[in-house]
């Protein structure tokens, strides 16, 4: 029986990657949650998303700031524009 699960297992592994990758996404986005809490969590995941971004923007060779403030520009409305 263990031998069966453990061929599953390995079968599903090697044939299915994106699915592992999603797979231990989850994982280890429920022990985080389990750990250290839902919104602890949450804020750890946001600052990484925004690191994410930043690096990108680095890597591209992009200019950050005036990227960053023209997209501001779009999303607020008048009165909150002060540049």
């Amino acid at each position: 029986m263990w031998n069966d699960l453990k061929e599953c297992v390995a079968k599903f592994f090697e044939t299915h990657r994106t699915r592992k990758i999603g797979f231990l996404g989850g994982v280890i986005a429920g022990v985080a949650i389990l750990i250290f809490g839902f919104f602890n969590t949450v804020f750890a995941f946001i600052c990484g998303i925004i690191g994410l971004y930043v690096g990108s923007k680095f890597d591209n060779g992009d200019d950050l700031i005036d990227d960053t403030l023209n997209k501001l520009n779009k999303i607020l409305p008048e009165k909150f524009r002060r540049w």
